[in-house]
């Protein structure tokens, strides 16, 4: 076992870390309940390829396929759980979610399932894969002993996504009932003929996809009005006057996660320049093939023809780099429009001439030709290619008026990256997006769920879309997720405050967040992210209160707590609450006590409960409590005394019929007893059998 503070090796039967002294006791399992869409993706017929293949090779190929699925999978923000043999497991939702993770995890399936197809034309093999998706609860965290801990999930809905893809065709993707129910409106899918799956018995229905993702539109919402963004747009603007100002060549980072908008937000500085400002160049980063020049060729000649001509390109060449006929051949090479010449040993650089040939090109295209404009240059998705890195870098450098924008999720930045990060929408640029794509019927909802859900421009319209085709009552697994990636914003040992705080109730304090926590930065994380909001009072004396911003946003993050960590945290809650809390929270003591298995100490609580209940009149709620202490598990005496003060609540509030049975079940109790206190239960019974009205009483034999 490793300590969750510091992670030092902890000792059989210590109490404390001997590192940070933090108490075992305290030690979170650092697990998490998560909605999370799973992939399985395997070659298909790899057994028969064993046999065509010499074993290196086939391991060369096998790790070729799997490295190009794997980018594929990260390309789509998901995380690559394992790799097994020849296929690997992917996960949507954890360790981080975004709200459409289902409709992710479909894309990276199909869009691995037509690289490995690819691959195979390229090599002269016929190769395809088969792949399998589901969606539903899982545990995530750390597993394993000692200091060798793998970040995995585990639950049935992973056992489903492997039976999916063992059971689906070649070159299919098979999902299950909730990813399809939560996708169906963006893809076409059939139904399958009935299936037998190990382990699943009541499940013979899945869906096979039966429409190519990639011709969905890649932004259903791009004729949406833009919203907000004008600090962001003014910025960009900003840039770009600096850099034709001092005609040096300039990289800016634009930085937000997934769904934040950074695409349309570049989109939108593009489309607000003065006409014939910029020539402006869009460079995508792909995941399953090196980047092609011709593109960028596309963008930057006013070619006459979908195809590149020779001649046409030649000429273009000879007006942008005249006198330069060893970088006009290099470019033309690059092209597939001139036969590639080996370099010999002396030629050789470290740099390589093709990029520095297209690095001159554009500086001679922004500065040096008659018909100059500056250069914007756009990379979305941050390409693997290690050539096209170093031409942008030789681009970086350049004395010119060229404007590299590079997009980011902001993780693993040059430590000298000039950044332009995303925050979220505030709440009333959320509502301005959100009223474009919800149905007014909702507008109630719509107004008290933005908050909720975050500024993720993404988010906000997921949740718009939601509530447009979903009645409210049936959306619970897409709003799940949205939650789910609103928490996920928030520091993983925040958001586990949070989700301790959630097993509270909904309001919880500073001296038992303090208990659940003893690092008061998670507290105020939580405070600034407003998940948690300060109360004007407090019902436990001396104690700061706070609540929930929403039940719903409570309801989320309970769900991360796993079964097994809830027992030690309702103890460690009901221990604060018996010691800080008044009487009048004396079910909330109990119900935690009974959550945490000791029923003993849950007793006198219930018990405090109920009496005050009948005090103020609320006979029902009473007679509830009185229910739930004859259920606990209690010695016979305990039992016996709780059945008489049922009893004697039941006459003060007259009904002597339920007195009658309550009385008649206590002499069961009262024989149950030992010998010493049997005699003072029973005296008790009979008093209380003497008030009852004249008529039938129960046998005390």
């Amino acid at each position: 076992m490793i300590c969750a503070s510091c992670g030092a090796e902890l000792s059989p039967g210590v109490r404390f870390c001997g590192m940070c002294g933090t108490s075992v006791a305290k030690q979170p399992t650092g697990r998490e309940r998560r909605r999370v869409s799973t992939v399985f993706i395997d070659l298909a017929a790899f057994t028969t390829l064993t046999q065509a293949f010499d074993p290196e090779e086939l391991r060369d190929l096998a790790d070729e396929i799997l490295t190009v699925v794997a980018s594929i999978v990260e390309s789509f923000d998901g995380y690559v759980d394992a790799f097994q043999g020849d296929g690997l497991i992917a996960l949507f939702g954890a360790p981080h979610s975004h709200p459409d993770d289902a409709q992710r995890a479909v894309l990276a399936a199909e869009a691995g399932l037509r690289a490995i197809e690819r691959l195979g034309k390229a090599k002269g093999t016929p190769l395809r894969g088969r792949a399998g998706v589901t969606t539903g609860i899982v545990i995530a965290g750390p597993i394993g002993s000692g200091r060798v801990r793998d970040y995995t999930v585990m639950g049935s809905t992973v056992n489903l996504a492997a039976r999916l893809e063992a059971a689906a065709p070649p070159g299919e993707v098979w999902v299950g009932p909730e990813t399809y129910r939560l996708t169906r409106h963006l893809f076409v899918y059939q139904e399958t003929p009935p299936v037998e799956l190990t382990g699943f018995p009541n499940l013979t229905t899945v869906y096979r996809l039966s429409s190519n993702p990639e011709q969905q539109p890649p932004d259903p919402y791009h004729h949406l009005p833009f919203v907000g963004r004008e600090r962001e747009i003014a910025s960009l603007q900003q840039m770009f006057q600096r850099v034709l100002h001092s005609r040096q060549a300039r990289e800016l980072w634009l930085t937000g996660e997934t769904g934040s908008g950074k695409t349309r937000l570049l989109h939108e500085f593009v489309n607000n320049l003065p006409p014939q400002a910029a020539n402006v160049v869009w460079i995508e980063g792909k995941p399953t093939e090196h980047y092609s020049w011709k593109a960028l060729a596309h963008q930057l000649f006013p070619l006459r023809s979908k195809h590149l001509d020779e001649p046409e390109v030649r000429a273009l060449l000879e007006h942008a780099l005249p006198g330069e006929p060893r970088w006009q051949r290099l470019l033309l090479q690059s092209l597939s429009l001139a036969d590639t010449e080996a370099w010999t040993r002396l030629e050789r650089r470290s740099v390589n001439r093709t990029n520095l040939a297209w690095r001159d090109l554009l500086v001679a295209l922004s500065e040096r030709i008659d018909d100059a404009k500056p250069i914007i240059l756009i990379v979305e998705n941050t390409p693997e290619d290690e050539d096209l890195l170093e031409f942008l870098e030789l681009l970086r450098q350049a004395p010119a008026a060229i404007l590299v924008i590079r997009s980011s999720r902001g993780r693993r930045l040059p430590h000298d990256a000039e950044t332009l990060p995303l925050s979220p929408l505030n709440h009333a640029d959320s509502l301005s997006l959100l009223k474009h794509v919800s149905d007014p019927t909702y507008a109630v909802a719509a107004r008290s769920l933005v908050g909720q859900v975050g500024g993720s421009p993404a988010t906000v319209l997921e949740l718009g879309r939601i509530l447009s085709i979903t009645p409210p009552g049936a959306f619970s697994g897409s709003l799940a997720s949205l939650l789910q990636a609103r928490l996920d914003m928030i520091e993983p040992r925040s958001r586990r405050l949070l989700a301790h705080a959630a097993l509270t109730g909904d309001r919880c304090w500073e001296g038992l967040l303090r208990v659940l926590s003893d690092d008061r930065q998670h507290l105020e994380a939580l405070l600034a992210e407003e998940v948690l909001v300060t109360e004007t009072s407090s019902s436990v004396p001396g104690e700061i209160e706070y609540r929930f911003q929403s039940e719903l946003l409570r309801t989320a993050a309970l769900q991360l707590v796993p079964f097994k960590d809830r027992p030690q945290l309702h103890l460690r809650i009901a221990s604060w609450l018996e010691q800080h809390a008044p009487l009048a929270l004396s079910l909330q003591v109990a119900e935690h006590f009974r959550e945490g298995g000791s029923d003993d100490a849950a007793y006198p609580h219930y018990l405090a409960a109920a009496e005050r209940a009948a005090t103020h009149g609320d006979v029902p709620e009473a007679f509830t409590l009185y229910d739930k202490i004859l259920a606990l598990e209690l010695p016979a005496a305990t039992l016996a005394q709780a059945t008489l003060s049922y009893a004697q609540a039941a006459l003060t509030s007259g009904q002597p019929q339920l007195a009658r049975r309550l009385l008649s079940q206590a002499a069961g109790w009262i024989k149950a007893c030992p010998a010493m206190s049997r005699d003072e239960l029973a005296e008790a019974q009979q008093k209380l059998l003497a008030e009852i009205p004249t008529g039938e009483v129960p046998s005390t034999s």
